[in-house]
């Protein structure tokens, strides 16, 4: 049975279905904030005992990994895909911002980012959350390092930038989009606010090419 297993209780068997129960989890912890969410409201929105989540999980930590690895899936290796496409950088720098901007998420519009949700409370988790923030920070930080020395390599982007500036520079402003939005700016705002923020990276600004 798909994303379902059987537990058997008192010769009674109850079924736990572990993808609603994880989207659950992920969708309070978006709107309320990791550490503003208890696990007896995720079990009794969930409808299930603790016990059978303890199975299941371990306890709140391995929920949480559990979680952080499907937000990954869902939208944080949406933009990672942006990145490996075989465009140039600039129509890169476009796909990027059209993707914040076009977001259909209800989530992500209303609430923001998660993963910056729980790296701003990072040192209240367990042991295994804390490493799966690390894991997927530092993953979509090389993403974006990989595809700047390929535009580099192109001669698509001023090599005498630092690359890990150029990534961090442009994963900060997407965060900052992405929160801007939440907290209900206007889509041509940020939409401004990165076109400006990206422009002094374009190889059509001249200033910064010889």
């Amino acid at each position: 049975m798909n994303n379902q297993k059987i537990i058997k209780k008192k010769g009674r068997p109850k079924t736990i279905d572990l993808e609603k129960l994880k989207n659950i989890a992920m969708s309070n912890y978006w709107s309320h904030g990791p550490t503003n969410v208890s696990l007896n409201e995720i079990c009794y929105k969930a409808k299930i005992s603790k016990p059978g989540f303890y199975r299941e999980f371990g306890g709140e930590d391995g929920l949480m990994k559990s979680v952080l690895l499907l937000y990954k899936n869902l939208l944080i290796q949406q933009i990672l895909d942006i990145l490996n496409l075989e465009k140039t950088f600039d129509e890169t720098l476009d796909l990027l911002v059209a993707y914040i901007i076009e977001n259909k998420d209800k989530e992500q519009k209303e609430n923001g980012c998660l993963l910056a949700k729980f790296r701003q409370s990072r040192d209240k988790f367990g042991k295994e959350t804390k490493q799966q923030i690390d894991i997927i920070l530092r993953e979509r930080y090389l993403g974006f390092e990989l595809w700047i020395k390929k535009a580099k390599s192109k001669g698509e982007i001023n090599n005498q930038l630092s690359t890990k500036f150029v990534a961090n520079y442009i994963i900060s402003q997407l965060d900052y989009a992405v929160s801007g939005l939440a907290n209900g700016e206007k889509n041509n705002y940020i939409k401004d606010v990165l076109t400006l923020a990206f422009s002094v990276l374009r190889k059509k600004n001249t200033k910064y090419y010889n």
